[in-house]
Parts: C-alpha cells; structure tokens; sequence
C-alpha cells in the first residue's frame, strides 16, 4: 500500500452532542478547523468530524489516475466514517479505517467524508491520522474467489466451538438470560469466585458449608445446557493465610481446603449436577495468590522453579507464590478426586501465555508455572488433564504460539502429555478493559477471526469467551454478550453461528490476509454452512468474494441457500436498539450440480451462508 500525503485540506469539527447520531448532518456550515496531529477533546461527547477533499495527482511519486486511492482515518477513541453520506466503516484508536475513496481516481476531483467520533470510553486524544494511500487493485475491487470441496471431508466439528466465562457472579440467574445462552449453543461455562462464600465458622468453632451460591451458578450453567468448569477460587475469608480483601490468601490449612474441595465435588454429584472440570485458581503468575506464612519458598520449590524456568528465580515472592500454588494444586486435586475420581483436574489459568516477559512482553512468569505445574504433577502423581490460560487483544498467531509452547512443554512429560485431554483459554475477548468496539461489530469480528485463524487451526478446544451479561443497557466498552434485557450484542451473534456448526469440516481454499473462512458438511440435516470473516487488525477493508462449491452434495441439489450477516448495520445493536437480532440477507434456490454465490464483504464483518437440502 503506497502512503501519499496527509489528507489536510478543510477539515472542521462540529459542536458536540451528547448522544450518537444515526446520519451526518444535513446542514453542516460553520465548525471549528482541524488538521491531522491536533489534539482531540477527551471527554464523553459525540463530534462531527467534516472533511471536503480533492483526489490528489500523486501519491508516493505515483500517478493515481486510474488507480484505486484510500483513506486511511483515526481521531480520538474511534468513530465511523461516512463517504458521499454513505456509511464505510467503524474504527477506534487500535482498529484505525481504510475507505476506498475512488476505485479508479479522477485527479481533483472532490469528495465529502464526515467522520462521527464517539466520546471516549477507552483512549484517544488526537486527530491522529487522515493520509491518502493507493490500494492493491485486487483488495480494492477484485474479486477473491473461495472454494469448498464438500467431497474430502475432514475431522469432526467439536460440539461447540465458543463457550462462555464468568468471573464475580452473574447479573442474574433467571430462566430468561439461560434460555437466550441456551439457544446460543454454549456448551461449556466456566466459573471463577465460587467458594469464596462457602466455608464459615461453626457455633462451635467447627466448619460450617453455605452451598447456596455454588448450587445457584451450577444449576444454571445446567439450564443454559453447558458443561461447567469451575475454578476455585477465592479464599473463603475463614481460611485465610493472610488479610486480603481481594480474597487471593493461600489457605492457612490446605488440609481444611482439600476437604472442602472433596465437599463440592461430593454436593454437585449428590444433587445430580456433576462438575467434569476443576480448574485451580486464576492467574496465579500475576500475583492473584497471596503466599502464607508456611509457604516460604523452601529449598524443593526454589530447585523446581528453576527447572521449570532453565535459571534460577532470583525473586523469592515469585516462588513462594509458586509453593503455594502447587500445595493448593494437590489439595484440589486430592480432595476432587477423592469424591469423583473420573474429574479433570487442571490449570494453571494463567494470565496471558506460558511464556516469559523477555520472551513475549505482555507475559509475566508463564514458562516459570506452566512447567514447574507439569514437573510438580510427575513428582507428586497428580493428574493434569488440561491446560489453561487467558489471553485478550492479541493476534490470532499469538493464541497459536501460546498453544505451541504448552504442546512443547509437555513433549518433555511424557507421563503426562497422554492425559491432558483440553487446550483451554478460559479467558478470552477483545479487550480486558472497557473498550469501544466490544459494543459493535469490530470486536465481533476479532473474536470470529481468533476462531478461524487460531482455536480451529491449533486445536484450542474450549475457549470461554468473557463474560456474559452486563447489568444494565448502557453503551460503555463493557465486554459482555447480552444487555440487561437480554439483547444479544453482535459477538452473541457471531458465537451462535459458529456453536450451530455439525458434522465434518470441509477445505476452503483461496483466503487471505483480510478474508478467512471455514465450513462443514452435516450430513445428518443436509446442510453445508460456510462462516466468512472479513477483519484484519488495522485498515479493514469491504472486499468482494466469489463462494462456490462445483459439485454439492447429492443431497443438496434442488435445495436452497439463505445467509446471514453482521456487519456494521446487520445484527448489530450499537448500530440500531431496535433491531439488534440476527437478519437474514440473502437465499434463493440450488441448482442440480454446483453453488455460486457472489457477495460484499464489509470491513470487520461475519456472514454464514447454509445451504440446505429440499424440503421433503
């Protein structure tokens, strides 16, 4: 992509408004002139952002006449972008816009852009980019052609792809928001906070069990039809090591805590509500367990750590948290298994991937408790049958490595390796922080790109997208699926397109860096769905696709085809309250040999495409 000069001729901001606005404005005189590096207001209010410009003769020393040119555009904490009136794309301050201009420029000629920035949620304070590029013809207006074969069938689609994560409790148990996650095909839930009310003392200082909260969230995750993961977590403030009123204290008796491990897993299958998976604790490497007085840091954890590691760990907090984590591994595992001998057992949670901050920057002591858990469970016998971490805003490809390296790890374990059954990001989305386009369709798109790009392709098997439900209606970054009142945000939406995947995957051939794809053949139901996802990081761009598969399946021929989108005005509530469910765009009849399907894409977008055999 050629970069050409910043676009400054006759850019202007209009006053400001408390609330988004569905269209410019018809009447746009006056405003106050801007250029590109100016500062942006940091408040919470809604600007026009106005621009008449002229189609240069030159970009990088090239001629445009004939050419596709761009605008690539970024001010404050996002917006989005409207050319000729007309709405092109969304973007924020990480997810910067690229709009074709012109697919085959005029020289001076004039075109109107009006930019509608939002008021600040997450960053921004600058009028940070609006430079003309010229762009490959073949992204710009070229048709990328996408080819199923539906004749060599591949491995099974996992039942479910996306499942869910919540941390600190719902925002309500009611039969309502289980049937909104039901009907999303969420098929596994994972819990953390949900022992930190449980244990109390007695009358006469014995222990005393409150299982009120655990049976509320288990038998939930039961009526959504999702398997539950619990972690365990916190400190019931009873058996705190040290004060914490963040509930992260090891326990003061790992004895006490063992039994009351054994005492849930015993309530949950007395009641009929078996837990599988017993996740240890959350983002230990952080610093999210607070050592005890007994967890010192000993000779035996100081050597482990540095096997683990390949060094030794200067920092003796560092392994004192890590004595602690692998006392309350083994009490979890002990008291688990002791009541349900089938569980799974398995961790550690981290924060981020199992790596180190000089290797990965965001990462901090992940190496250092991912092996050193592997090595404490071949020394003590104590089962680890699946891996876990968290990970949020990075790139698909880092998912990938992080996968990598726990696969790497546990190449050097091969006691071990056989068991571990799941690869699980139990933490997964956008952003972990309030952040605009968790509101809309760009963090839609980024969780159905990490889907395509890393879960399917590296065998992550039950990423739990965080969180569920926010509690009340407001538009603030708040990284839930459903509103207050149950309306579904475009993730829902992408979630339960890839949850209604069956049967077997089929090869999509002709992707690239801004289209991704994946498809499966059920042939129990007669139906080929095909997910496409237009995202790339930085200057997403609508492209056209050709789908076509040359000889469907003998069941299909007849039958018909129906699609459906999320996009930046399709199944998106920030776009429009009133109409935020999933539409169908499209359908029509097949033919009696192949499918053909030429669509627009827009930047950050989702589409599935079924096609289904004929009614009988």
């Amino acid at each position: 992509m050629a970069l050409g000069p910043a676009a400054r001729a006759g850019w202007r901001v209009l006053p400001a408004s408390d609330q988004r606005q569905t269209r410019p404005p018809a009447e746009a005189g006056g405003g106050t002139p801007i250029q590109p590096g100016d500062s942006w207001p940091n408040d919470t209010k809604f600007r026009w952002l106005l621009g008449d410009l002229e189609v240069p003769a030159v970009i990088e020393d090239r001629p445009v006449a004939g050419q596709a040119v761009g605008l690539r555009l970024n001010c404050g904490d996002g917006g989005e972008v409207f050319v000729e009136g007309r709405l092109e794309a969304r973007f924020d301050n990480d997810h910067p816009a690229l709009v074709v201009v012109a697919d085959r420029a005029e020289p001076g000629a004039r075109v109107g852009l009006a930019v509608q920035v939002y008021g600040k949620v997450q960053g921004g304070d600058r009028f940070g980019e609006a430079r003309w590029v010229l762009i490959d013809g073949r992204r710009a207006s070229g048709r990328l052609v996408l080819s199923l074969d539906a004749h060599h069938p591949g491995a099974a689609v996992p039942d479910g792809l996306i499942g869910l994560s919540q941390g600190g409790g719902l925002a309500d148990y009611e039969a309502g928001t289980a049937r909104v996650l039901r009907e999303g095909g969420f098929k596994w839930f994972r819990m953390d906070n949900v022992f930190t009310s449980v244990l109390k003392r007695g009358e006469g200082g014995g222990w005393r069990y409150d299982w009120s909260e655990v049976d509320r969230r288990v038998d939930f995750m039961h009526a959504v039809g999702a398997d539950p993961i619990l972690a365990v977590s916190y400190m019931p403030q009873a058996l705190d090591a040290v004060p914490n009123h963040e509930r992260q204290s090891a326990p003061k008796d790992y004895a006490v805590w063992e039994d009351l491990c054994f005492q849930a897993a015993r309530r949950c299958l007395e009641r009929g509500r078996r837990v599988v998976f017993w996740e240890v604790w959350n983002e230990v490497n952080t610093g999210w367990l607070k050592p005890g007085p007994e967890d010192t840091g000993g000779e035996r954890f100081r050597r482990l750590y540095a096997r683990a590691l390949g060094r030794e760990q200067p920092d003796t907090e560092v392994v004192r948290r890590f004595e602690a984590y692998c006392k309350l591994y083994r009490a979890t595992a002990r008291g688990v298994l002791r009541a349900d001998p089938q569980a799974a057992i398995g961790g550690p949670a981290l924060a981020s991937g199992p790596m180190e901050h000089e290797e990965r920057g965001h990462c901090f002591h992940g190496k250092g408790f991912a092996r050193g858990l592997m090595l404490w469970c071949q020394e003590e016998k104590l089962p680890l049958d699946f891996v876990s971490w968290h990970e949020y805003f990075q790139p698909p490809e880092v998912f990938v490595q992080e996968a990598d390296a726990f696969r790497a790890y546990l190449d050097d374990f091969p006691s071990l390796k056989p068991r571990v059954r799941s690869f699980m990001v139990t933490e997964w989305n956008q952003a972990w922080w309030a952040d605009r386009p968790q509101d809309h369709e760009i963090g839609a798109a980024w969780c159905a790109n990490t889907v395509t790009r890393a879960f399917i392709p590296a065998r992550i098997d039950r990423p739990c997208f965080f969180y569920v439900k926010q509690g009340d209606m407001n538009f603030r970054g708040d990284y839930s699926l459903l509103m207050q009142d149950n309306t579904p945000k475009a993730a829902y939406h992408v979630a339960r397109m890839f949850n209604g995947l069956r049967g077997v995957w089929i090869a999509v051939r002709g992707t690239d860096d801004d289209v991704s794809a994946v498809a499966a053949w059920d042939a129990r139901r007669g139906r080929l769905a095909t997910v496409l996802v237009n995202f790339r990081d930085r200057y997403a761009l609508r492209r056209h696709v050709r789908v076509q598969c040359a000889a469907l399946p003998a069941a299909l021929r007849g039958g018909r085809w129906r699609s459906w989108t999320v996009d930046a005005t399709h199944g998106n509530v920030w776009h429009d309250r009133r109409s935020a469910g999933l539409p169908q765009t499209g359908g029509g009849l097949l033919g009696q040999e192949g499918f053909e399907l030429d669509c627009t894409l827009g930047p950050n977008s989702v589409t599935l495409i079924e096609c289904l055999k004929a009614a009988p």
